[in-house]
C-alpha cells in the first residue's frame, strides 16, 4: 500500500530571521487565534478562514533532525504527505554548534486539508528551525517550549544518528519514542547495541524493521496450515538474500540490517540459540550455526548487486526442514516488484501464488511506526538477536 499525498487546500508560510523561542511560540499562538471565531469544544482552539471554522488537529509532536537544507526539504515533504492522515506538530531541526550567524531562524508553515466524506478539516503545523552556535548545544531548551505538552513526542532521526553526541541524548530524553533507520547506520553493530540501551529509556522504532512486515506475514502464512506447522521445530536451514546497489554510490550504509533483523526475528520466535559461527562466502555474505529444538540450523545471509529494488530490500527467503515424509522447503522469491511463494513439501511442489511486493514509500513506513505504542517487544527481541548474529559473523570474518 502506498500512502497517498494529498495537497493541502490551505497553507500559510512565515519566515523569521534572527528570532527567539518566545517569538516563535507567540507567532504559533497568533496563527490559530488572530481574526478567528472561538467555539468552545473543550479540546482546543478553533479558527475561522473565509467564514469556515476549522480546528488545529495534532495527534503527537514529531521532532526530526537533519544536517542541511536539502535534507530538511526532503523531511518536510515526507511530513507533508503524512499530515492529512497523521497530523502532528512537526519540528525539523538543523543544529550546527560551530556555525556563525543568528542563533535561531525559523520557518513556520500551517496546512489544512479538506476532510473526506464530510469529515472535519485537518489542520497542523510544520516548524523548520536552524539553530547555530551555543544555542545548538541546548536543543532541549529550544524545543521544549514549542511542543504541545499534552501529546506524546516522537523523535525521528533520519540518517546515521550521532549516538555519542550530547545533542542526541537531549532529544532522546524528551522522547516517548525514537525512530531511526538501522540501514543508515555507519557502524551497524555499534548502532544496534546503542538501540538496545535507548530502549530502556524510551520506545524505539526502526524503519528497516517496519519494511519487513510483508515478509514476516508471508513467512507466517506458510505455517498456518497444520500439515506444514509440524515442520517448524525441524527447520534446519535459512537462506536470505538482500539487495545492494551495483555501484558504490548506489547503496545504503548498512544494507544487511533488514536481513539480520529478519534472521533475528525467526531465531527468537523459534528459540534458536547460538552455537558457533562459520565462514561466509567470498562476496560479503555471512553464516552461522544455531541450535534449534531438534536440529542444528545453518543460516546464510548473502548480498546481491541489483538495481531492480532499493538497496537493503530482501530478495528471497528460503526455509528448509526435515519431517517424517522427507524434507520440505518454503520459498519467497522477489526479484523485482512481484513475489512468488512456493512450498516443496510432502513430496509435492505447489505454487501458492504470485503477489505484488513493491518497496513502500518512506512516508508510509514512517506512519506505521508512529502509530505504534511506546514499546515493541518483537522488535526488541529481534534487535538483540541481530546484534548477536552480526557480532558472531564479524568474529568469524576476523
Amino acid at each position: 500500500m502506498t500512502l497517498e499525498t494529498l495537497e493541502p487546500t490551505t497553507s500559510t508560510y512565515l519566515e523569521m530571521r534572527d528570532t527567539t523561542v518566545r517569538a516563535v511560540e507567540a507567532e504559533l499562538a497568533r496563527l490559530w487565534t488572530a481574526a478567528t471565531t472561538r467555539i468552545d469544544r473543550g479540546d482546543g482552539t478553533l479558527v475561522t478562514e473565509k467564514g469556515v471554522p476549522h480546528a488545529r488537529t495534532s495527534v503527537l509532536n514529531l521532532i526530526a533532525t537533519v544536517s542541511g537544507e536539502p535534507a530538511s526539504q526532503h523531511v518536510l515533504e515526507v511530513l507533508l504527505s503524512l499530515g492529512s492522515r497523521h497530523p502532528s506538530r512537526a519540528i525539523v531541526l538543523q543544529a550546527d554548534p560551530i556555525a556563525p550567524g543568528a542563533a535561531l531562524d525559523a520557518r513556520i508553515q500551517t496546512h489544512c486539508h479538506e476532510g473526506e466524506n464530510g469529515a472535519a478539516r485537518t489542520c497542523y503545523e510544520q516548524l523548520a528551525l536552524t539553530v547555530r552556535g551555543e544555542a545548538a548545544r541546548h536543543l532541549a531548551g529550544i524545543v521544549a517550549p514549542l511542543v504541545i505538552h499534552d501529546l506524546p513526542t516522537d523523535v525521528w532521526w533520519p540518517g546515521d544518528p550521532p549516538f555519542h553526541d550530547p545533542i542526541f541524548d537531549q532529544l532522546v530524553e524528551m522522547a516517548d519514542r525514537v525512530v531511526v533507520n538501522s540501514a543508515d547506520f555507519g557502524d551497524l553493530l555499534g548502532g544496534l547495541k546503542h538501540l538496545g540501551v535507548i530502549r530502556r529509556r524510551s520506545g524505539v522504532g526502526d524503519i528497516e524493521w517496519e519494511r519487513l512486515a510483508p515478509w514476516q506475514e508471508l513467512t507466517a502464512q506458510f505455517f498456518d496450515a497444520p500439515r506444514f506447522r509440524r515442520y517448524l521445530p525441524n527447520l534446519s536451514r535459512l537462506r536470505i538474500k538482500y539487495a545492494i546497489g551495483d555501484t558504490p554510490a548506489g547503496g545504503t550504509r548498512s544494507p544487511e540490517a533488514g536481513a539480520l533483523l529478519y534472521a533475528g526475528w525467526i531465531a527468537t520466535r523459534l528459540a534458536w540459540r547460538r552455537a558457533r559461527s562459520r565462514e561466509g562466502n567470498a562476496n560479503g555474505g555471512m553464516g552461522m550455526i544455531l541450535e534449534g529444538r531438534y536440529e542444528m540450523v545453518d543460516i546464510g545471509i548473502e548480498p546481491v548487486a541489483t538495481n531492480d529494488v532499493p538497496p537493503g530490500e530482501l530478495l528471497s527467503v528460503r526455509l528448509r526442514a526435515f519431517g517424517e515424509a522427507g524434507s520440505a522447503e518454503f520459498i519467497i522469491d522477489r526479484p523485482a516488484t512481484e513475489a512468488t511463494i512456493v512450498t516443496n513439501a510432502d513430496g509435492m511442489t505447489a505454487l501458492l501464488r504470485r503477489i505484488p511486493l513493491e518497496a513502500e514509500s518512506e512516508a508510509e513506513v514512517l506512519r506505521r511506526q508512529l502509530v505504534l505504542d511506546q514499546r515493541d517487544p518483537l522488535y526488541e527481541d529481534a534487535l538483540r538477536a541481530a546484534a548477536i548474529l552480526l557480532a558472531a559473523a564479524q568474529e568469524a570474518a576476523a
